[in-house]
């Protein structure tokens, strides 16, 4: 009787069901990450994973064709999930971190980030005192690769931020951790372009992690 008059599912009572996406994720849902590797190698890595329980504010969607999809995750502390999907099934998780972004006044600036002069498709960059090697482009690993250009969509909580579309121009590179071999850190680079006259350079830096380490509720 008093179970019932407080809210207590009377015995037997089903829970509601909850819709999860990819990797166990949902919107408005949370999660943390098991931050053990990285208080173990405090000085391993050149970012620190986002603490506590972390509000999922928004889903990125990318159509890579061919039944894969990217599904970015995106949390309150300036911090993302991409969880890489083929035909329904997880390939990857990789976390991401947001560490700079360049705003380029306007569509010429912009353009210049894509061409074969910018630093964005070049074999190695080096960032915040590390230098990554390339992971994506064809042809010769010396030469200037074109940065893949692709459409993300962006959908937030019912009553939340607007919905919309970017298009990204991406180049995604990579550093073995000192001291972890087999452990990569990525630098991913990606110019985003919100239209008309609206532009980002964004660089993130992130690892591979596996749903053992995550918590998601």
């Amino acid at each position: 009787m008093f179970g019932n008059m407080f809210g207590k599912k009377a015995e037997g009572e089903a829970a509601p069901s909850v819709t999860r996406g990819a990797g166990g994720f949902r919107l408005g849902g949370a999660v943390a990450i098991d931050a053990l590797l990285f208080k173990a190698n405090p000085e391993a890595f050149a970012f620190e994973p986002p603490a506590g329980d972390q509000p999922i504010e928004a889903l990125g969607t990318v159509d890579l064709g061919g039944g894969t999809q990217l599904h970015r995750w995106y949390v309150e502390d300036d911090a993302w999930y991409q969880v890489k999907t083929t035909a329904g099934q997880v390939d990857e998780i990789k976390l991401f971190v947001f560490a700079d972004t360049v705003n380029p006044p306007t569509a010429d600036a912009f353009r210049q980030w894509v061409e074969p002069t910018s630093d964005l498709g070049k074999p190695e960059l080096t960032f915040n005192g590390h230098t990554y090697k390339r992971v994506w482009g064809d042809g010769a690993a010396a030469a200037w690769a074109p940065p893949i250009a692709y459409d993300e969509t962006v959908t937030h909580p019912p009553g939340g931020t607007a919905d919309f579309t970017m298009t990204h121009y991406s180049m995604l590179y990579q550093r073995e951790v000192e001291g972890l071999p087999g452990r990569f850190e990525y630098l991913f680079v990606t110019a985003e372009d919100y239209g008309p006259e609206n532009f980002d350079v964004v660089y993130s830096l992130g690892t591979d992690v596996t749903d053992a380490d995550l918590s998601l509720t």
